[in-house]
């Protein structure tokens, strides 16, 4: 064990309270987080999936700036912190996330108002066809696969009339089920092989799914991907 630092005559005092301020659980949560996130030089920050739940049960990100400033965040329990779920960004990851929303949006991705219809609907389905033939076949890596499999479906999540706004021939159930097999067979995968860290990444990437299996189970799709 390293040699502890002496505490001077004129910072006795000073130091004395310091160390009866015991670390938050929060505190620990964000040691533990850079620690690792930093544990990789390829990652330039981190993506919160599942936010920190209120005393409504309903879920807050706790990247708001707004909301963060309002929030005391010494009060935050350990199993609180425990519930959240991050993946970490690497830059090629983003190059996907931003890469994969102009994929799903099309021609109106750099629009300041989209329209979410029926249509766009039809277009996500045919866009799933061109994704598993075009672009994920042109994935060499695991690790690729997965920053792009990831990206693609968080947009899908996030963008997600299609899930509630299809008619009955289209082809969501095949899709889905589809996406599904996709995943359960890249994360067979060790972390190793995905460049992915045990800690955050992998969880978050299982919450962020479990969260759109939500979604879907209520429209009755089947998104079995574990």
């Amino acid at each position: 064990m390293p040699p502890k630092r002496k505490a001077s005559a004129s910072t006795s005092a000073k130091g004395s309270k310091a160390a009866k301020k015991k670390a938050t659980p929060y505190d620990e949560f964000f040691e533990e987080y850079d620690k690792v996130m930093k544990r990789n030089p390829k990652n330039i920050g981190g993506m919160i999936i599942h936010g920190i739940s209120n005393a409504g049960g309903e879920y807050s990100d706790e990247d708001d700036e707004d909301e963060e400033e309002e929030q005391d965040t010494s009060k935050y329990t350990a199993e609180q912190m425990s519930s959240l779920r991050y993946v970490f960004i690497t830059q090629k990851r983003e190059d996907k996330l931003n890469e994969m929303r102009r994929f799903i949006l099309g021609s109106q991705a750099n629009d300041s108002i989209m329209m979410f219809n029926t249509s766009f609907s039809y277009e996500v389905m045919d866009g799933f066809e061109e994704y598993k033939s075009r672009i994920w076949k042109k994935m060499k890596t695991p690790a690729e696969k997965f920053d792009s499999l990831f990206a693609y479906t968080y947009n899908l999540k996030n963008y997600d009339t299609w899930i509630h706004d299809h008619e009955g021939d289209m082809g969501v159930d095949e899709m889905v089920k589809g996406l599904a097999g996709m995943w359960k067979r890249l994360l067979k995968n060790d972390d190793e092989k995905l460049g992915i860290d045990a800690e955050y990444t992998r969880p978050g990437v299982v919450q962020l799914l479990k969260d759109f299996q939500s979604d879907l189970d209520m429209q009755e799709l089947d998104f079995s991907f574990q």
